[in-house]
């Protein structure tokens, strides 16, 4: 036994020894090593056994990391998600997709998040046709419009907060103001437009505009002051949103379809029947500016034939939107399923052409102008002019939608929201970095349910509305 003992003495002599050795002879230990490299120089005893840990400063995060998750929170604090609506489109068939909301995660390849249904359908009905939807950090809600009634949803819980159904013949494109104070709804295929509480979805007064029936697609200026109402008609109304009146009008010749704003609403761009191409007018004189045309392709012969062909939205080209830095027009091409590009100057040029197969009949830019949406499913680098991704459902099947938000989220609040319409002035971020829209800080910490019923109807019981 004695041998034994002295055997393992022998051998844990050898080995310190060995240790000692090697600490003398190898480089310090990682974080001495980090400190030496650096400025500051190594403490006297930074080699000694049980002088603890070198504690090394942290490295500065990179300018616009974003913010920094506290330590031991594994939280993820911070989303970019992209809302797309089905059925979001009258041009194709709803099945393939089902009906709801379907989230999905920019940040992860446009991979499936979820999908959130705002009214329940019985299997033996068809859901409502989507009609628009519209969001703001404001009131951190998104607005779903579907012909016959208008949903909010609270984003912080995914849950209804009020419905309604106004006079029973809504609702058309809803826009909400920057500061979340009014929602400008259009009614269904009437001669009017009602403004609500965005809120509590209390209706305040309605914008008649008798000779613009069959409402249609509703802008609104980055203050909020203006809502540029077109009609799926010839007139095109300009009201003021708190007076209600109707403060000017632009005729134009064809039928007016998806209109764009400049950066400070002073001129409108828009798509016409019959026309492959857009038109510019002045919104402060009504005065028509440009007329500009699609020549890279021989679209009349084919326009002009008889039978007329089956074109989606019974119009040549059904999208436009301008780039955020106001430099360029895109516009669909319905007949040849392109996007043809201009530049935005006094004489208009064609630069490039992209194809999409699947059929476009919207445009919207993302935030910051970094990517573009189209409703044929495809997202386009605005730079490359590639279609670098392609939004699918949770079934992988490719999704067609006029009706999209590009969102980001810090701990449940939205924050951004990219603008559905293609304007120039983009979000209310990009607005106030233009100086034409109001200064709206974002509220901060963790999102709260709101404290409201679902489901409450906030105008039951709201006469019926006609035409003044």
């Amino acid at each position: 036994m004695k041998n034994v003992m002295k055997i393992a003495g022998a051998l844990l002599v050898g080995t310190c020894a060995v240790a000692l050795a090697q600490s003398a002879a190898a480089p310090d230990r990682p974080g001495a090593a980090r400190a030496a490299s650096s400025d500051n120089p190594l403490p006297a005893n930074a080699n000694v056994v049980g002088s603890g840990p070198i504690v090394m400063p942290p490295v500065p995060r990179p300018a616009g990391a974003g913010p920094q998750r506290p330590r031991g929170d594994f939280t993820i604090h911070s989303r970019h998600l992209l809302y797309v609506t089905m059925p979001g489109s009258l041009e194709r068939q709803m099945y393939p997709n089902g009906s709801g909301i379907i989230v999905l995660d920019a940040d992860n390849n446009y991979a499936f998040v979820k999908r959130i249904h705002m009214w329940e359908y019985a299997g033996s009905m068809a859901a409502e046709d989507v009609a628009g939807v519209a969001a703001r950090p404001a009131t951190t809600m998104l607005y779903l419009a579907v012909r016959g009634r208008l949903g909010a949803l609270d984003l912080a819980t995914d849950k209804m907060v009020w419905t309604a159904s106004l006079d029973g013949k809504c609702c058309e494109r809803p826009q909400v103001s920057a500061d979340g104070k009014h929602l400008v709804v259009g009614s269904n295929l009437q001669d009017y437009w009602y403004v609500l509480d965005a809120k509590t979805g209390k209706h305040i007064r309605t914008l008649h505009a008798p000779g613009s029936p069959g409402t249609h697609n509703l802008n609104l200026s980055a203050d909020g002051k203006r809502a540029f109402m077109s009609p799926n008609g010839k007139l095109l109304q300009i009201a003021d949103v708190e007076s209600g009146k109707i403060i000017q009008k632009i005729q134009f010749p064809e039928n007016v379809r998806v209109q764009a704003l400049n950066k400070d609403s002073s001129k409108i761009y828009v798509n016409q029947n019959n026309f492959l191409g857009y038109m510019v007018a002045d919104t402060n004189t009504g005065k028509i500016l440009q007329t500009v045309e699609v020549t890279s392709v021989d679209w009349r012969s084919v326009w002009n034939k008889t039978p007329r062909p089956r074109v989606p939205h019974g119009c040549p080209s059904h999208g436009i939107a301008l780039s955020p830095d106001g430099k360029e027009v895109w516009i669909a091409d319905a007949i040849f399923n392109k996007i043809h590009i201009f530049s935005n100057t006094d004489n208009p040029k064609e630069i490039a052409t992209i194809d999409t197969p699947e059929g476009t009949y919207w445009i919207m830019f993302g935030l910051d102008g970094k990517l573009v949406y189209a409703s044929s499913g495809d997202i386009i680098d605005p730079v490359t002019r590639k279609v670098v991704a392609v939004t699918k459902s949770e079934w992988g099947t490719r999704m067609h939608s006029e009706k999209e938000l590009d969102m980001t989220f810090i701990d449940g609040r939205l924050q951004r929201v990219a603008n559905q319409f293609g304007n120039e002035y983009g979000d209310f971020v990009t607005a106030e970095k233009l100086g034409v829209g109001p200064h709206m800080p974002v509220m901060q910490g963790p999102a709260y349910p709101i404290a409201s019923n679902p489901g409450v109807d906030p105008n039951a019981g709201m006469p019926q509305s006609t035409a003044r």
